[in-house]
């Protein structure tokens, strides 16, 4: 079951599909993006994250590469591929856009009982992605 969920996570974030998206997600979910400092604590906020994203980027997308299972859920290692067109509150305004993103990250997904993600956390190389956007030089 673990294995269908993350295929559906990745195929709505994909697909813009940002109803698709929170329902893979529980109620009193917690989503903590290590690199950018934040943490969503419900769907609504989830999908307004989703949603400035797509927005900022929406050709973007996610490839996973593994698919660990752990005690409590799984480890999503993918890349996520996109291009910076326009503003997302969450980066620095001096991002420029039109700059090619192509980034490596792990997702850690505790699972609950029902199949749905109650706690997400993401890991990245924000020093990378900073380079990518024109923030910090290469």
């Amino acid at each position: 079951m673990t294995i269908e969920l993350v295929e559906r996570w990745a195929t709505a974030f994909n697909n813009r599909d940002v109803d698709a998206y929170v329902s893979c997600y529980t109620e009193d979910l917690i989503f903590e993006d290590v690199a950018l400092h934040r943490t969503f604590h419900s769907r609504p906020e989830l999908a307004r994250f989703f949603t400035d994203w797509d927005a900022a980027s929406p050709e973007s997308r996610l490839d996973v590469d593994r698919v660990l299972p752990t005690e409590t859920g799984v480890v999503v290692t993918w890349t996520g591929r996109g291009v910076l067109s326009g503003n997302f509150p969450h980066l620095p305004p001096t991002a420029v856009r039109g700059s090619r993103i192509d980034l490596r990250a792990i997702s850690v997904l505790d699972i609950d009982p029902d199949g749905l993600i109650v706690r997400h956390t993401d890991y990245y190389d924000v020093f990378t992605l900073l380079q990518q956007i024109g923030v910090i030089a290469a």
